[in-house]
This record gives C-alpha cells, structure tokens and sequence, in this order.
C-alpha cells in the first residue's frame, strides 16, 4: 500500500443530510469516499478545486436513470482521507487511479468524467488504468484544469473576512459575489445553493488543488487513452486563458476528433449552472449508439 494511504484522518463534517439520500450509501476504498447511485454502465464523476461531490448535486439524480453513478471525494476533500502534508502530485495522482482501480473488475467497462481540478486528474486516472489495462470507454472533461500555469488571467477575488463581528449574512454575499466573479456566469443569490455548497466544501478542504490545476498534463493524458474523449467549455469562463478560441484550437490540434461542445451563456461551474446542458452531453455521449436514450 502506497504511502499516500497513511493519513486516513477524516472531516469532522457535521450533518449533511443530503448525500445518502441524492448520492447513495457510502463506502471507503483506500482512504477515499465514494458513493453509488443509480443502475446502468459505471460514470465515475470527479469533482473540482475546493469541492466535492456536491459538484455534481444537479447531475445525479438525471444521470442515475442511465448510469451507475459513482461519485468521489479526492484526497483531502469532503469525506475522504487527508494526504500526507508533503505528497508528491504523482502520489496523490496515483491514490487516485489505484482507488479506482480496487473499485473496478480490471475487464469492467466504466466511463469517468471531471470538472475543472477533477478534469485533471480524470484525464490523469483515464490515463493510468488505461496503461494498466483497464476497460475505459469513454472519458468527459467539464471545464477542465490542467493546461499550465495561468499566465496573464487575473481574476480579483473579493477577501471574505471571518472576524467576530462578520455576520453569516456578510459571509453568504461576498461568497455570492465571488461565485460570479470566477464559477458562474451570473451572481447568485446569497441564500442560494450553490453558496450553501461552496461554503460547505471550502471549510472541508484540506489540499491545495492548484498543484495540479497548475500541472500541463491534459493534452499528454487525453493523446494517451485510446478512447472517444468529450470536452465541455463555458463561453464565459473567465478561467479558460489565454482565451476560449485558443483553448478549443488546442485541444482540437492535439486530439482530431475530439467532441468539444461549447455552452453558450455559461461560466465556469457548468455541471451546476447548465445541469440541463451537461446531463444531455453526458448521457449522449457515454451511451453512444444506444437508439433508446430518451
């Protein structure tokens, strides 16, 4: 067992009434949280940076109807195990694809699909279990990481102070203006969920996701994996750099025959803003060819 397994200490992460009932019962296999739902081919959903599975709190319960809909908590986030403080990112990347593996018969179909950080590493987890012989069929990055250092974006970020005298209120509105800022195309409302999730999920964070993020390693992972890979871009996102037409012009140059769809009226956390959107990318795309989807 890899030492990146060592430091099974989980969140303390107070009720969350939720995830049995959205994601389905949970199971631990290797110090990662994983719960299933649904009935159908294996879709690994991964979620992103400072996240969890709630990423993908809109998606579930549509793709379960199509899917065994197996959703992860990363090293360090929500419910799964922290890693050791000083992991190398080809451990942590590593843990990843091992865990999956346990979870997996090596001759049993599956897909996976990522969004942002999660794009990275289902890229660098499609990449190793195919290596190693595993049955991929198809892989899904979501507003994916992974395409270097994001030199010349600048996105600024309002400073949610935590003092003695900052109201719930206060906290719930900054973090709304934010969300607008860098995750989604509009501004939510404060009391809105995807504020309830953020909050949630940054205060069970204990992994600094941009080590990876930060990481040009999606192009080499998409180029290894012999199997159909659908990308999907907001044309909003203001994490996409240098711009959206250079990122689509890359990934079409390095894959020929990719499947890029571009959602328009969209930013960055499509999996929640265009749950429509992407549930019918997703479904379509990893049950290709079966006439009886809808």
């Amino acid at each position: 067992m890899s030492k990146a397994y060592a430091e099974d200490v989980f969140p303390d992460l107070g009720p969350v009434e939720t995830l049995p009932d959205r994601f389905g019962a949970r199971d631990y296999v290797a110090g990662l949280a994983y719960r299933s739902v649904g009935s159908g081919p294996v879709l690994f959903l991964i979620h992103g940076g400072s996240g969890s599975r709630n990423h993908w709190l809109r998606n579930v319960e549509a793709l379960s109807r199509h899917f065994l809909v197996v959703t992860i908590d990363l090293p360090g986030f929500g419910e799964s195990g922290s890693p050791p403080v000083k992991i190398e990112t080809s451990e942590y990347l590593d843990w990843v694809a091992d865990s999956v593996g346990l979870v997996l018969e090596t001759d049993s179909a599956f897909h996976i699909a990522g969004f942002s950080f999660g794009g990275a590493v289902a890229a660098a987890t499609a990449a190793a279990l195919w290596r190693r012989g595993y049955n991929l069929q198809r892989l899904t990055l979501v507003s994916p990481a992974g395409f270097g250092r994001p030199t010349g974006r600048d996105i600024e970020l309002e400073k949610v102070f935590k003092g003695p005298d900052t109201t719930q209120e206060e906290v719930r509105a900054a973090t709304a203006r934010n969300l607008g800022r860098w995750m989604l195309n509009k501004t939510p409302s404060p009391d809105a969920t995807a504020v309830d999730i953020h909050l949630w999920n940054v205060a069970n964070a204990r992994y600094d996701s941009r080590r990876i993020s930060h990481l040009d390693t999606v192009i080499g992972d998409i180029r290894s994996v012999g199997v159909p890979v659908q990308v999907m871009l907001g044309a909003s996102d203001p994490l996409i750099f240098p711009s959206f037409d250079e990122r689509r012009a890359r990934l079409s140059e390095a894959l020929p025959g990719i499947h890029i769809e571009t959602v328009t009226g969209a930013g960055h956390w499509l999996p929640y803003e265009a749950s429509d959107i992407v549930n019918r990318c997703l479904i379509q795309f990893h049950l290709k060819g079966d006439d009886n989807v809808f």
